[in-house]
C-alpha cells in the first residue's frame, strides 16, 4: 500500500518546546506555529487518504521539501536553482522538517512512528513551494 500527499506552502520544521512558569514550576508547551503546521499536515493527508497503515507494518517515508527561489535572484542563478545545480542549505534543518511530519502523522496515518524503518529526504528549489510526502509499506516483510 502507498499513500501520497502534498503540503502546500513553504516547508516548516518542528520548533523546540517552550516553557513557562506556573505556580512555582515549569510547564512545557508546543508553539502555536508548530501546532498549526501539524494540523495542516494532517488535513493534507486526510484530503488524499482515508486508510491507516496496520500496526507492526514496517514503513518507508519519502519527503521532498520544495523551497521558493529567493525573490531577488538573477536569471542564471534562478535557472541553476530550479534545475537542482544549487540546493537550499538554509533553515529549517532537514531533521526538523522530518520530525514535524512524522509527529503530525503519528497515530493518524500509522499507529506509531516506530514503524518507520526507512526515510528518504531531499531539499530543493521549485517554482511552487510545497512538501511532497509518500508513505509505503516495505515490500517483502
Amino acid at each position: 500500500m502507498t499513500m501520497e500527499f502534498t503540503i502546500p506552502g513553504v516547508p516548516k520544521g518542528k520548533q523546540r518546546p517552550r516553557f513557562c512558569r506556573v505556580g512555582g514550576g515549569a510547564v512545557a508547551y508546543t508553539p502555536r506555529q508548530t501546532q498549526d503546521y501539524e494540523r495542516q499536515i494532517r488535513m493534507s493527508f486526510a484530503a488524499k487518504n482515508t486508510a491507516k497503515f496496520e500496526k507492526k507494518l514496517p514503513l518507508e517515508v519519502q519527503i521532498l521539501a520544495c523551497f521558493p527561489v529567493p525573490q531577488n535572484t538573477g536569471k542564471k542563478l534562478k535557472e541553476a536553482m530550479l534545475t537542482g545545480e544549487i540546493l537550499p542549505t538554509k533553515r529549517p534543518d532537514s531533521d526538523n522538517i522530518i520530525k514535524i511530519i512524522l509527529d503530525a502523522l503519528n497515530g493518524f496515518a500509522y499507529h506509531d512512528d516506530a514503524q518507520i524503518c526507512r526515510i528518504c529526504f531531499a531539499k530543493m528549489y521549485a517554482e511552487k513551494p510545497e512538501t511532497k510526502v509518500l508513505i509505503k509499506n516495505i515490500e517483502g516483510t
